[in-house]
Parts: C-alpha cells; sequence; structure tokens
C-alpha cells in the first residue's frame, strides 16, 4: 500500500485553511482529489490485463467531500478486479469463464478451447493465480505527482489565506 506524506507547511496550510476558509479549502481539495483519482483510474486502466476489456473499462474513480475532509476511490464493479489485482488461492473456477481468455491469450482454436479452458482451471485449482497489482501498481507510479498536486493545492490554500489577511488589516 502506498500513503503520502503532505510537508509541515502543508499541512499547516491545510488545518489553518480548514479553520479560516472551510468552503475555499474544501472546494481546492476536491478539485485536486478529483484529479488524482482520475490519474490514478487511468494508470490502472492501463496496467489491468485486457482480454475482453471489461474489466479495465469498469475501472471508475470518484471524489466526494464530506464534514470531516475530501475522499477519493478509484475501484471496479467487476469481481475480476479484486483476482486480479490480489491473486486466488487454489479453486476450482468455471471453465466457460476461461474460454474467453483461452482464445484470446493462448490463440486456441475453437475445436480445443474447452478442453484447453478445463486444463487451465484444473492448474488454477492446484496453485491460485498469482497477484498483478494493477492497482497498488497505479498508485505506487503517480505517488510523487499526486504528492505535488496536494502541495501546490495547500500553496493555494495558504495564498488565499494570505490575502483574506492582508485585506482586512
Amino acid at each position: 500500500m502506498s500513503s503520502l506524506h503532505l510537508s509541515v507547511s502543508g499541512l499547516d496550510a491545510l488545518l489553518r485553511g480548514f479553520a479560516q476558509a472551510p468552503e475555499f479549502t474544501q472546494r481546492t481539495l476536491l478539485a485536486t482529489m478529483t484529479e488524482a483519482t482520475m490519474l490514478v483510474q487511468r494508470e490502472a486502466q492501463e496496467r489491468t490485463p485486457k482480454v475482453t476489456g471489461k474489466t479495465a473499462a469498469s475501472i471508475a474513480s470518484d471524489a466526494f467531500a464530506t464534514p470531516v475532509g475530501v475522499i477519493g476511490i478509484v475501484g471496479s464493479s467487476q469481481p475480476s478486479a479484486t483476482f486480479i489485482e490480489l491473486g486466488t488461492k487454489p479453486h476450482m473456477p468455471p471453465v466457460e469463464a476461461l474460454v474467453p481468455w483461452v482464445r484470446a491469450v493462448l490463440g486456441v482454436d475453437r475445436k480445443r478451447e474447452r478442453s484447453v479452458a478445463y486444463l487451465v482451471a484444473r492448474k488454477i485449482a492446484r496453485k491460485g493465480t498469482k497477484a498483478q497489482r494493477p492497482f497498488g501498481e497505479a498508485i505506487a507510479a503517480t505517488e510523487g505527482q499526486m504528492l505535488r498536486m496536494f502541495e501546490d493545492a495547500a500553496g493555494r490554500i495558504a495564498a488565499h489565506l494570505a490575502g483574506q489577511a492582508g485585506g482586512g488589516a
């Protein structure tokens, strides 16, 4: 799992922003979080294996403000996204679900696709599947960009607060 670490001055600007200009701070952070989650979404889609394209196409992002802060989410509605991200323990998958993969990845002809899919299913039953981590890799690959985005947002909030203080004196 990856995490972002904001500088002390950036954190101070956010804390002061929430205390002195909560609407501006929340609006600025929501715009930044929206941009950051869209960046991670794009990276995760690019890193997700594309046999049928359904899993990659299902990846979406959202950002929203709550009373305690701003939250961003990147995820998928497809159960296969979890299996791709985390891998699986040994289990017997449905053979029919593997037929499109066998056809696309292994290039097996229609006559043999079901029997080859059965062999793949048996291997998964013995060994499971390996984690491919497209979401984790997407977060790691964009960490520096996201950090800069939030530090820039903290700078805009600090400038806004300085403008407020200078305008009222």
